[in-house]
């Protein structure tokens, strides 16, 4: 009879102990993604930053030649080069379309230096 009881006892012992690891692991998953989708923006917005910073005026003016903002109604390939030739678009119209679709600094319109170097490249992409 001893034997009978004691199996219960262990049985309610065993009920309890999984309820609460259940319990613990419930509250431990449900507190956790939170932590890591602050850590994921935070790690987004550095990594946006910078791209940001690290295109180059050959690159700005790549990715205009290549059609990356044709959202910006800035044409690609051929229509680019006849555009350029034509000064339907200059180098501050094209750091402006960079800022715009999200590639560049919105500091960079004030950069001399960045804006000059991207009117060299588009001035050597329309004699090619």
């Amino acid at each position: 009879m001893n034997y009978a009881k004691l199996l219960n006892t262990g049985a309610a012992i065993m009920k309890r102990l999984l309820l609460a690891a259940v319990g613990t692991i419930l509250i431990a998953t449900t507190a956790t993604p939170p932590v890591l989708a602050n850590k994921t923006a935070v790690n987004s917005n550095v990594v946006q930053s910078q791209i940001q910073n690290n295109i180059t005026p050959f690159n700005l003016v790549s990715l205009a030649y290549q059609g990356e903002f044709k959202n910006q109604d800035v044409p690609g390939y051929n229509s680019l080069l006849t555009a350029i030739r034509f000064g339907e678009i200059s180098a501050k119209d094209l750091v402006k379309h960079g800022i715009d679709a999200g590639r560049l600094s919105p500091d960079t319109i004030n950069d001399s230096e960045y804006i000059s170097a991207v009117n060299s490249q588009l001035k050597r992409l329309s004699k090619n």
